[in-house]
């Protein structure tokens, strides 16, 4: 196994069809690795699962190195509109503001309140399976892993459901990366404006209306704030859980045997969503982090005010806490040591609705479709960023 890393290896198409070998010779390499990313920025990954462990949670590293910098803090009426909202989310601050901002909106998705939706969840999901059923032949995607996320995570903010699809297309733009990120963004700003006007005048049961209470009491979010945080709630919460079913869906339909055993065993469900969370999380590098200083790391150091790559992919395959990383198998028992939600402050907060989700839908695919196979060859299903494609499904008669 080699220790010679190309500059821009990880972006390289033999790279991307199998992004765990590059992981694993980071992994033996015993040292964070350079790499450009497409934008010409360098980064370091590190992807020991010990080594992510304390990137996660090392105070030397952050978000927010502007602050840290000498020329101090960047002024906020040199950025543009969506700038200052992308500057304000939460993924992307660090304490005080973070907490600050956790804080208000925590409540909404403590495992207690998360649970209280279970019933109404499991009537999305079952409406969406009947669906599928009458069916026959149709889309994994759009017909039963897209559909659940955004309807519930719309429903907890307090997005009409005529606007659901509005929201959906704004999502998927914001997250493409593509030129019209920025518009989407606006669009999204003029809307949520809108929205919380109307929740002002008429409050009602939902986090929005709870937000936007807060500044009657002093304890606002300000506008950007505001926007922001709808904003990721409501991407993050849809794009990761479709991932994780899409995905789950995908790697049962592959794996026969474990298909076999969650039909016999609908419990096993929630290990399922464990073990695709592991083996193909939604979340291959976490968020830019950034270090406050020269900083000796995962056997080796990284420059002040540089990226540090942190892979939770690389993390959840690591042989020396994972037995056969690269089995999926839902039947594993160290599942649990996985840390595709993060860890630390930065610890997903959708977690419990998010694994809530996955594992109602995965029971009642076992349940109701147990027939369920792929409608092309195996073959011809790609794994990554498959929440943006598509996966033929077909029940046989």
């Amino acid at each position: 196994m080699t220790d010679e890393f190309r500059p821009y290896e990880l972006w390289e198409p033999d790279t991307r069809r199998d992004p765990h070998a590059f992981y694993a010779r980071v992994r033996a390499a015993g040292r964070p690795i350079p790499q450009i990313d497409p934008a010409g920025d360098r980064f370091w990954i590190v992807a020991r699962h010990a080594d992510v462990l304390d990137g996660l949670q090392h105070p030397a590293i952050g978000h927010e190195v502007r602050e840290h910098q000498a020329q101090g803090p960047a002024l906020a009426h040199h950025r543009t509109e969506a700038e200052r909202i992308a500057a304000r989310q939460l993924i992307d601050l660090d304490p005080p503001d973070h907490t600050r901002l956790r804080g208000l909106v925590s409540k909404a998705f403590t495992a207690r309140t998360v649970a209280k939706l279970e019933p109404w969840i499991g009537d999305v999901a079952d409406q969406l399976v009947a669906r599928a059923l009458r069916l026959g032949t149709f889309d994994g995607v759009a017909d039963l892993a897209d559909p659940l996320p955004v309807n519930v995570i719309a429903q907890l903010v307090g997005v009409p459901e005529e606007d659901r699809a509005q929201f959906r297309a704004w999502s998927a733009t914001i997250v493409s990366g593509s030129d019209q990120h920025g518009v989407a963004t606006l669009a999204f700003a003029a809307y949520i404006d809108e929205l919380a006007a109307r929740r002002r005048a008429v409050p009602a049961d939902d986090l929005l209306s709870e937000l936007v209470a807060l500044e009657a009491q002093g304890d606002a979010l300000d506008r950007d704030e505001l926007v922001a945080m709808v904003q990721l709630l409501l991407i993050a919460g849809q794009e990761t859980t479709v991932d994780v079913i899409v995905n789950g869906i995908r790697l049962l339909l592959t794996h026969p045997e474990q298909w076999q055993d969650l039909r016999a065993d609908p419990s096993l469900a929630s290990a399922l969503v464990e073990e695709t969370l592991r083996y193909r999380g939604p979340v291959e590098i976490v968020p830019p982090r950034f270090t406050f200083r020269d900083l000796d790391i995962a056997g080796g150091t990284i420059p002040a005010f540089e990226r540090v790559g942190l892979s939770l992919w690389g993390a959840n395959r690591d042989p020396s806490v994972f037995a056969d990383p690269d089995v999926f198998d839902i039947h594993r028992p160290d599942v649990h040591r996985h840390i595709a939600f993060g860890h630390g402050i930065h610890f997903c907060l959708g977690a419990s609705l998010g694994r809530l989700e996955a594992r109602i839908m995965f029971d009642r695919i076992a349940r109701e479709l147990p027939r369920l196979r792929l409608a092309v060859d195996p073959d011809d299903v790609d794994d990554f960023r498959l929440h943006w494609g598509s996966l033929p499904l077909r029940i046989p008669t």
